[in-house]
């Protein structure tokens, strides 16, 4: 792997870093960090929901760390691999979510663009999974 590969590897793990911090609820900060703020960033996620630009993006993923407790932590992700073109690059792989949002696991793809020397999201899109989407329901009606 490359140096600059390797960049894009660890922006991309920052990312899933951010969904365990936000999902055990600590926080947004660090998955504000991991996205280019532009109108241009999109994300497709596990529930279906298409989001474009950073306002609609930034808020679907507030609406995810509404549930972020201590007890919900454990999701984790495996088989990334990147894919460089110059000052964009991609990632593909596997998310296992946490028990507690089902143990779903989505094939992800992440699309990463370097600017200012820092690579950052600007598109996420996961598979819809059902099992997901039923401990969300289970969660929001649990208060």
């Amino acid at each position: 792997m490359t140096p600059e590969e390797e960049k894009v590897l660890a922006a991309t793990k920052r990312f899933y870093d951010a969904i365990e911090q936000m999902i055990s609820g600590k926080g947004m900060v660090a998955m504000h960090a991991a996205w280019h703020h532009t109108p241009r960033v999109t994300s497709g996620h596990p529930t279906g929901a298409w989001a474009s630009g950073w306002d609609e993006v930034s808020a679907t993923w507030e609406v995810f760390g509404t549930f972020g407790k201590p007890e919900n932590a454990g999701s984790s992700i495996r088989d990334l691999r990147v894919y460089l073109y110059g000052d964009v690059a991609y990632t593909t792989g596997v998310f296992v979510a946490s028990p507690s949002f089902g143990s779903a696991q989505l094939n992800v793809t992440n699309v990463l663009h370097r600017a200012d020397g820092e690579w950052k999201i600007i598109h996420h899109h996961a598979d819809k999974a059902p099992t997901m989407e039923r401990a969300l329901e289970k969660m929001a009606a649990e208060g």
